[in-house]
């Protein structure tokens, strides 16, 4: 008898892409951050695995990792698995993968797994708050069904005016559950996101804009609230903020253009007899244009900073130097990454456009064949403080650098993002200046104390 099961990552995130290849599996590998080593994000493959338009699924090393092909970007389609713990016939308590073979032991079969994925684009409801705007897809499996189920975006039932016309459909992906085999027996089912596309209303062509699409894809009714949303309706309202969230914000008028891409998020849901259910959660993001830069704050960091913020102010914690350390160099590592991501002449160029001069950087001297002074200077500066041995010297002999030079979170500061501490001219989703988690801050912070601490007296 199975007691319980569960989903397998809990949460995945796919990546669009129009090439019909997905991307292959691989992880970050050893980087030479050494004081006079390379650098260098390395990248590494690891085994991959295909599956076949019939459901067949096999195994592969790829020699290299390409993240695009003649097709465009390859898409990242994560798989679910299903893990559960049982009881055998036996009356042994098991815990694991759950495979065709287990169900067989108890009496099951692959025609009991139902799989159900519900997913929604609401960007355009989450502004104007009209049913109409809705774009929803579903598509429930049964676990010995192992073709491709297209996931089609449609307008709610019964909208009066929707945004996708009865008879068409807004392609956000599809599903497939792979046939288990031999030599990969577990319960798995794929997610396969959008292209990456944009469609948008019927008469964009005749609307003011710059933006074309190819004629089938113009298929959106051009009188549902979306295509005909004005930003002056909800001026006051945080929903259009940051500016410029829509095409058609950028013009006089603020209009909306009526666009919609083919990004969604929802759930992942399988059951099996008995009333035993699994839920996870799927989000479907743009391609990663720059796959070997990891940002200084991930979504595990904000994760960490709901559920673990508190264990940072532990001494015992700090105290633990080992793993303090390594998480503080992960975190200078990332950053580095994050700056040979970025123009910081053209972020600090846009401050004093705005007139906010007294808060940028003063550009240094350019040196001979180096076309972007400040950039080049930020990159060698957090180059040297990837090396862990340069950082905490410079923390000691600077009691006050962080205080100086790095935005505490949020909530203590004056809502601007061109004051010249890090990071510079970076925003977040509100609009507002982008910062470390309260517990990425509080970690440096109590580190840094550590450091001084434990130094000599007149060293």
């Amino acid at each position: 008898m199975i007691d319980r099961i569960w989903l397998q990552p809990p949460l995945a995130i796919a990546r669009l892409g129009s090439s019909p290849v997905p991307c292959d599996n691989y992880r970050y590998g050893p980087s030479d951050l050494t004081p006079r080593g390379t650098g260098k994000t390395t990248v590494e493959p690891v085994e991959s695995l295909d599956l076949a338009a019939d459901g067949t699924l096999t195994t592969r090393m790829p020699q290299k990792v390409r993240f695009k092909d003649a097709d465009g970007w390859r898409p990242v389609c994560p798989f679910f698995e299903v893990h559960g713990s049982w009881t055998t016939a036996d009356g042994e308590q098991r815990t694991g993968v759950l495979t065709a073979d287990v169900l067989a032991g108890l009496g099951l079969g692959l025609g009991d797994v139902r799989w159900q994925v519900s997913v929604a684009n609401l960007k355009a409801h989450h502004i104007t708050q009209q049913q109409d705007d809705r774009v929803e897809a579903r598509a429930e499996v049964r676990g010995d069904d192992h073709q491709r189920h297209p996931l089609a975006g449609h307008s709610p039932q019964g909208a009066a005016n929707p945004l996708v016309p009865a008879g068409k459909s807004l392609p956000l992906g599809s599903v497939q559950v792979p046939a288990p085999n031999a030599e990969l027996p577990e319960l798995r089912l794929r997610f396969t996101p959008g292209k990456g596309f944009v469609y948008g209303p019927t008469d964009l062509v005749g609307r003011q804009g710059d933006y074309t699409l190819p004629q089938e894809r113009l298929f959106l009714n051009a009188n549902a609230p979306w295509s005909t949303f004005l930003v002056s309706q909800l001026s006051n309202d945080r929903r259009t903020f940051p500016p410029g969230l829509f095409a058609g914000a950028e013009q006089p008028l603020r209009a909306s253009q009526g666009l919609v891409d083919d990004v969604c998020d929802g759930t992942v849901t399988v059951t099996l007899p008995g009333g035993l259910t699994a839920t996870a959660r799927i989000v479907a993001s743009p391609p990663d244009f720059a796959p070997d830069r990891r940002p200084f704050v991930s979504l595990a960091d904000g994760l960490a900073d709901r559920v673990k913020r508190a264990e940072v102010r532990d001494a015992a914690y700090v105290a633990e130097q080992q793993q303090t350390s390594l998480e503080v160099r992960d975190l200078f590592e990332r950053i580095l990454e994050t700056m040979g991501n970025m123009n910081v002449d053209v972020q600090n160029q846009r401050v004093l456009d705005d007139g906010n001069g007294g808060f940028a950087w003063p550009v240094p001297e350019r040196l001979t064949g180096v076309l972007l002074a400040l950039t080049d200077h930020g990159r060698r500066r957090h180059r040297r403080y990837a090396a862990q041995e340069v950082l905490e010297d410079v923390l000691r002999e600077q009691p006050d650098l962080i205080e100086r030079r790095i935005r505490p979170p949020a909530e203590d500061i004056d809502p601007s993002y061109t004051d010249g501490r890090m990071p510079i001219g970076m925003r977040g989703a509100d609009a507002g200046p982008l910062h470390l988690t309260r517990r990425q801050y509080d970690l440096l912070t109590a580190w840094a104390q550590s450091l001084r601490e434990n130094t000599e007296p007149g060293t």
